[in-house]
């Protein structure tokens, strides 16, 4: 109201001025009426402009004054405290959210230095602040504690810009930001996070020292499973190798040179070795241990594959692969021995009841003979008698000496002899079966040391895988249906060796299994008909007397088994 009634003061001023020219201005001139009239009407349009001007100016005026109280408002209870600061840091003016923050009238803040109001030991950082504001055309921010009349100190933020008023002064215009709740909360966010550290520091130690541990039992477990001889291998449930302590399965190594090695490594390469009938894929199914025994390359590999379940689900499962082809040896010599003991009592036993009524028989027939005519029938069978009683009599004597205790005795012997003893307990059945037998020994074969019943167990052993191949290649009598024994002499570095020669013309044997043939537990002949053990023990006996045993065959044409020993002039030495 005071600003209207002032305008209109000034509009009456103004009008009293203009009048006053008026009259001086129209004393000195004279004009008609019509001029008059014209004048008189152009100044009433133009004092209705004038009005109308002065209206609108008015109106802006209200306007303008409207929009200052609003700013005034806003500028005085903003939610941040507005500062202005001349170069020194005075304080030109600020609004009351200002004041409030610092608790201090806004008539005692004005021309005084903002510098007092700010900590001790936020004054420097201040003054750096506000110097560079006057220095630089950008924004400054800083953050500093102020001082209140009373109570704790406050944490402020300003953020200041360069500015000129209207009379190109510069000043610097601050926005003040109460930052206390933030700054607590950062504190304790700190305090958080210090403590969250030293809980995070004080658990990393203890998993450090954990997986210390479980890394040393780790290496410890796993150079256990390594030392195991046998193979441990871990399926997945697509029958893929998890992990295996036969981690140089695929490399050439001693291990894998060995059956075992080689099985293993079929295993974890492409799963050769795996059939339905597995134990790995029958342990998937059931859920249950299973147990195989499989025949590799002359070995015999006991497998048990055991589940691992999550629940009831069998997640994965473990092999244990062994090799017991040395303990199913060892049994198998436990049991021949204990059969030959067994052969010996029988065959004490049968020569006991045999001898005597064949002495008598042949007692009889020798009587037939001293009383019959020479050319008589009577005397020819007595002569008969004599001549089959004698030959029983040789059987038993050869099947005691063959099941007679000494085994380790060696003597020097002829191998006319040792093979004479042989073929005593096998002529029959090879005449049964059609096999021409033919023997070629030179006279002067020298003899050699040797123990009788390990060589003609060798030699026995020979024979009968011969008649064995005869008899699948010719199940009839046939002019091809023979077995060759031919021996000869010959030396090595001028010492005197025995070489024998056994030859059928049998079903032969395929190349690859030539190698194999002495291993334990591996055989030609189907399951059931083979123990796999004769040509391995052969081997080891001929090796002991000093010799050597070697294999020659083409499949479907013939077999030939050499056999050479060390003639008996070099005692016991070594073989070459």
């Amino acid at each position: 109201m005071i600003n209207r009634i002032s305008a209109e003061e000034r509009l009456a001023e103004l009008r009293r001025q203009a009048e006053i020219r008026s009259s001086k201005s129209a004393s000195g001139t004279s004009r008609t009426p019509f001029e008059q009239d014209s004048l008189v009407h152009d100044l009433q349009v133009h004092q209705i402009e004038l009005e109308m001007q002065n209206e609108e100016l008015y109106n802006t005026q209200e306007l303008l004054n409207e929009s200052l109280e609003k700013y005034a408002d806003l500028y005085n209870f903003a939610p941040v405290g507005y500062i202005s600061l001349d170069r020194n840091g005075l304080i030109i003016e600020t609004n009351l959210t200002f004041c409030s923050q610092i608790d201090r009238e806004k008539s005692r803040l004005l021309n005084t230095p903002l510098e007092f109001y700010v900590a001790a030991e936020d004054r420097g950082k201040f003054q750096f602040h506000l110097e560079h504001v006057f220095t630089s055309d950008e924004r400054q921010t800083c953050e500093l504690r102020m001082e209140k009349s009373s109570g704790p100190e406050l944490y402020v933020q300003l953020v200041s810009i360069l500015v000129h008023d209207g009379d190109g002064t510069e000043l610097c215009r601050t926005s003040v930001t109460d930052i206390s709740v933030r700054i607590d909360i950062e504190k304790e966010l700190a305090k958080i996070n210090d403590e969250l550290e030293k809980r995070v520091a004080e658990r990393t130690a203890e998993l450090f020292e954990g997986e210390k541990k479980f890394r040393k039992l780790s290496q410890e477990f796993h150079a256990l499973l390594n030392a195991i001889t046998d193979t441990l291998i871990l399926f997945s449930p697509e029958v893929k190798v998890l992990w295996t302590n036969d981690y140089n399965a695929g490399n050439v190594h001693e291990r894998a040179l060995k059956p075992i090695g080689q099985y293993c490594k079929l295993l974890i390469h492409g799963h050769a070795a795996l059939s339905h009938d597995c134990p790995v894929i029958r342990c998937f199914k059931t859920g249950l241990k299973a147990v195989t025994v499989a025949h590799y390359n002359g070995a015999v590999l006991d497998q048990r594959a055991f589940p691992i379940k999550e629940g009831t689900k069998v997640s994965s499962v473990l092999l244990l692969v062994s090799d017991i082809t040395e303990k199913m040896a060892m049994q198998a010599e436990a049991l021949q021995a204990g059969h030959m003991a067994s052969l010996g009592e029988l065959a004490s036993g049968v020569a006991h009841e045999i001898n005597n009524p064949i002495t008598g028989i042949i007692n009889y027939g020798q009587i037939l003979i001293n009383e019959c005519l020479p050319d008589s029938m009577e005397k020819d069978i007595g002569e008969r008698i004599v001549k089959e009683g004698d030959r029983v009599g040789r059987i038993v004597k050869t099947l005691l000496s063959y099941a007679r205790d000494g085994r380790e005795i060696k003597t020097s012997i002829g191998i006319p002899a040792i093979l004479q003893e042989s073929i005593i307990l096998t002529q029959a059945q090879m005449r049964k079966e059609g096999i021409d037998l033919q023997i070629d020994f030179p006279n002067d074969l020298p003899e050699i040391h040797a123990n009788l019943q390990q060589i003609q167990q060798c030699f026995i052993n020979i024979i009968n895988n011969a008649r064995y191949a005869l008899n699948e290649k010719y199940p009839e009598r046939h002019e091809e249906k023979k077995l060759e024994i031919t021996a000869l002499q010959y030396t090595v570095d001028d010492l005197p060796y025995v070489r024998i020669i056994f030859c059928d013309r049998g079903v032969g044997i395929p190349d690859n299994d030539i190698p194999m043939l002495t291993k334990q537990f591996f055989s030609t002949k189907p399951f059931g008909k083979g123990t796999g053990l004769g040509l391995n023990i052969t081997e080891k006996i001929i090796k002991d007397h000093g010799g050597n045993l070697h294999f020659e065959s083409e499949k479907d044409r013939f077999t030939r088994v050499v056999v050479e020993f060390p003639a008996s002039s070099q005692g016991e030495g070594g073989g070459r």
